[in-house]
């Protein structure tokens, strides 16, 4: 997905923008100037398409004394180097000062398409006001009011109407595979025993990718593409200013994939930080593989395997369908076993059950199971199923009122699929429809 950045001095409205147009109050807002100085993303989807909006500290003068302000200026300029678009915030009813000038030179030398953003302009009396943001030398000033949700309609469409094509890169021949995990977990040593060279910067220094590396790799006459990409620390760890793009970029590499290897450390495996990327993982519903590396440094105890299985499959039983291995890219242990465990998930990914065993499936549901209801007489019932598409396998009900599947009975059927088809390493989408309507919810 595309980046979109908002820039701007401070006390403009930045954070209001972000939040109004991620629909949730997720960043900051405050009175004071320079409240924000780390930057927060969140993804946004638009008809059908989507991008990463991306909030950014005040940028001060060069002059200024601020203690952040240096670092908030680092951290703009990366937002530069990173965005497809920047969204340039200025105060439409105070009209542009000498910092909103100086901001803009630094955008025209960037060279990265830009809107300028009149905030502040709660009322069409104040309209005029705005036209003053036009000597800022862009071709594109939109009058809006963050607070009161005016002209943010118009907005979006503006920044639909400026990012980049989405690159369409579906290919038979290739299954793309994304390395995540937190820092130092052994990524890129585990793509370079992978793939038999070092493609990927090795160091004992956690964050030493800070960059998604794609390497090409043919392994017995398949085609992989593995996104290595930068470790992700636990938020509260977050000091350094590249750590929110390198969230963003990891995000990114997993849209990417088809299959997505999730790399723990064999002494510290299920974090908090591993749970929320397995989640992103099955809400984009990419295949996922966990993988404990280093396991040559583990103790030597023949009930410490045994006991760290248990444990992932308790901590992360919402993946409860992805497969465990436990590598070493060091001495090599179990690596070569990954092309062949890939190929599999993607397998899965991409496999049908006939409409026929699907019915069958369901007459033994209908005959066998007590239906959920409502606890005032009326029970689910479910006309027909059908698989409606795969990557992933997505399964369409048609019932008599989708309310009435319960999470329980979702999940019962989730398993019910499972048996009757390998669909390991594979999220399933299921959706709960009534006859002759449309989609009402997906679990």
């Amino acid at each position: 997905m595309a980046i979109v950045s908002i820039i701007g001095r401070p006390n403009v409205g930045k954070s209001s923008l972000f939040n109004r147009i991620i629909g949730q109050r997720m960043a900051i807002v405050d009175d004071l100037p320079g409240v924000t100085r780390d930057r927060l993303y969140a993804p946004v989807t638009v008809d059908d398409r989507a991008f990463y909006l991306v909030d950014t500290g005040g940028l001060e003068g060069a002059e200024s004394d601020h203690p952040f302000a240096e670092i908030v200026r680092r951290q703009v300029y990366l937002a530069l180097s990173e965005s497809d678009l920047v969204l340039f915030v200025v105060d439409g009813r105070q009209g542009p000062n000498a910092l909103d000038r100086e901001v803009a030179m630094t955008l025209r030398r960037s060279e990265r398409p830009v809107i300028v953003v009149a905030n502040k302009i709660d009322d069409p009396k104040h309209d005029e006001a705005y036209y003053d943001a036009f000597e800022l030398g862009f071709d594109e000033v939109i009058p809006v009011s963050a607070e009161h949700n005016r002209n943010i309609a118009t907005l979006l469409e503006a920044i639909m109407s400026k990012l980049p094509e989405e690159e369409i890169e579906e290919s038979d021949e290739e299954i793309r595979v994304a390395l995540i995990g937190r820092p130092n977990v052994g990524k890129s040593s585990l793509l370079n025993m992978i793939s038999g060279v070092e493609r990927s910067l090795v160091s004992d220094i956690p964050g030493t990718t800070r960059d998604t590396v794609d390497s090409l790799v043919n392994i017995e006459g398949t085609r992989f593409r593995f996104l290595d990409t930068a470790g992700l620390r636990r938020k509260s760890r977050i000091d350094s200013r590249l750590e929110y793009y390198s969230t963003v970029r990891t995000y990114q590499a997993v849209d990417r994939s088809d299959v997505v290897l999730l790399v723990m450390e064999g002494t510290e495996v299920a974090t908090d930080q591993d749970k929320r990327l397995a989640g992103h993982v099955a809400d984009q519903g990419r295949g996922l593989v966990l993988v404990v590396n280093k396991w040559d440094l583990v103790p030597k105890d023949p009930s410490f395997g045994p006991k760290l299985l248990k444990r992932i499959k308790e901590e992360l039983s919402f993946v409860d369908y992805a497969p465990v291995i436990l590598v070493s890219a060091l001495s090599g242990r179990s690596v070569s076993r990954l092309p062949e465990m890939i190929r599999s998930v993607q397998a899965s990914r991409c496999r049908r059950i006939p409409t026929s065993r699907l019915n069958e499936m369901l007459r033994d549901i209908l005959s066998f199971e007590r239906m959920p209801g409502d606890g005032k007489g009326r029970y689910l019932r479910i006309s027909y199923l059908s698989q409606v598409s795969v990557a992933p396998p997505t399964f369409v009900f048609f019932v008599n009122d989708p309310a009435l599947a319960t999470p329980a009975f979702e999940r019962y059927v989730a398993r019910q699929l499972r048996k009757m088809e390998n669909f390991e390493g594979s999220p399933l989408r299921l959706f709960w429809r009534k006859k002759r309507s449309t989609l009402l919810s997906l679990s």
